[in-house]
């Protein structure tokens, strides 16, 4: 059973390398389907959502909590699909990678609460994995919450790409594309339906996940 402990989202939450991919999160859950015996196999599940066995209750504090997970936003691709479910204060994020038969034999999940919800004009970025130091064309998950009225949310890169994330229920979830070493994301953009800034992250020496609040619109 796992334990989703309670977190600010003022505080930074930790990272935590799985699988080569870093989230973040305060629980990790790896789930690789085990070989099973010739007689009986056990397929994989064909669903990305039942792939991510969401817990239906967890126990803190003496209180069973039961969870109503709610997919919040989604990004699929023909490699992997990766969700952020939330129930509540509590979040789950999971990636699950797509087979060549189209089963999804391993997940990878990180999960964590939240005392209390960000405000409605809040721009984060809280959850995200860390690509490696060296190579070329690495990809960073960046995901969190979205001002309300936001109808899209742009992500830049310091080699100047801009990347378009997908929205969600008060959420954006983006996959940046980086092109080099020493590339990073920079910039963050939430804007309104006329492409007015609702509200901005900004580093010219690089984001990182959980290490920045919402800034008010120039």
């Amino acid at each position: 059973m796992t334990e989703f402990s309670g977190r600010r989202r003022s505080a930074l939450w930790p990272m935590i390398a799985v699988g080569g991919v870093v989230l973040v999160g305060a629980a990790v859950l790896v789930f690789t389907q085990a070989p099973r015996p010739a007689a009986t196999p056990e397929p994989s599940p064909v669903s990305a959502i039942e792939a991510c066995h969401l817990p239906s209750s967890d126990v803190k504090g003496g209180a069973t909590i039961d969870y109503q997970w709610q997919v919040a936003v989604r990004l699929d691709s023909p490699q992997q699909s990766t969700i952020l479910f939330v129930s509540g204060t509590n979040r789950l994020l999971c990636q699950a990678d797509r087979g060549p038969d189209g089963t999804y034999p391993t997940v990878t999940a990180a999960g964590g609460g939240l005392v209390q919800m960000p405000a409605d004009n809040a721009l984060t970025w809280d959850e995200g994995n860390l690509p490696p130091q060296s190579g070329t064309d690495r990809s960073q998950l960046i995901v969190g919450h979205a001002p309300s009225g936001t109808a899209w949310v742009d992500v830049l890169t310091s080699d100047g790409e801009d990347h378009n994330a997908t929205i969600g229920n008060g959420w954006y979830m983006a996959w940046a594309i980086l092109t080099g070493p020493t590339d990073s994301v920079v910039e963050i953009d939430a804007r309104d339906s006329k492409g007015n800034i609702l509200a901005r992250l900004s580093d010219p020496a690089g984001l990182q996940a959980g290490g920045s609040g919402a800034l008010a619109a120039p």
